[in-house]
């Protein structure tokens, strides 16, 4: 059998010009689509960054305060164990009768005293080189009472061997940190001389 082609050739032509058109249309498109998916992701990546960067800021800013008051409460905690301590440390002295018990006891018969004031502390006798707190707004309706630092001894000694005996005496840990010689030298007495002394012990 043969077959006619009965169709014009013109209408043959036109339907393999549009069979071309809707092949380079499909591929024009596939192009298209395969270079904006990159863009498309990269567009929603950003989004979604900036979206979690929204949402993270008020967690950054209740983390802030969060520490902030969590220093402050450090700041405090710190404060009040220091006032603590400073209590602890005044309730601590001794009272002035088991100490001057305890002085005398530790005293040479060739030692003896004219004079024992305390020092450092800011009542009455008090050292001049104690120096006074600053105040700041924050103290403001809060009295604090410092205790004393020790002990300021003035007296004799019928030689210097006798004095260093009862500054060792002294520097024992135990009643005092630490013991001073402020100034010492002989001076005459009635049948004599002897060593005048002036001594700073440190609890």
């Amino acid at each position: 059998m043969i077959g006619v082609n009965v169709l014009p050739q013109s209408y043959v032509r036109a339907r393999k010009r549009a069979a071309r058109i809707r092949g380079w249309l499909i591929a024009t498109v596939v192009v298209a689509v395969a270079f904006s998916f990159p863009m498309g992701f990269d567009a929603f990546k950003t989004a979604s960054a900036a979206s979690l960067e929204d949402e993270l800021k008020p967690l950054r800013n209740r983390v802030a305060n969060t520490k902030n008051r969590l220093g402050e409460s450090l700041a405090t905690v710190t404060d009040l164990r220091q006032r603590l301590s400073r209590a602890d440390a005044l309730r601590s002295k001794r009272p002035w009768k088991n100490l001057l018990t305890t002085l005398t006891a530790k005293m040479p018969a060739e030692v003896w005293l004219t004079s024992l004031e305390s020092i450092g502390g800011t009542g009455k006798g008090a050292s001049r080189r104690a120096q006074p707190k600053q105040s700041t707004p924050e103290d403001k309706g809060t009295v604090e009472l410092a205790g004393p630092s020790g002990l300021r001894l003035t007296g004799y000694a019928l030689g210097h061997e006798h004095l260093y005996s009862f500054m060792g005496t002294l520097n024992d840990g135990v009643l005092f940190n630490r013991v001073d010689m402020v100034k010492a030298g002989r001076v005459p007495v009635a049948d004599g001389t002897a060593v005048q002394f002036v001594l700073e012990c440190a609890w």
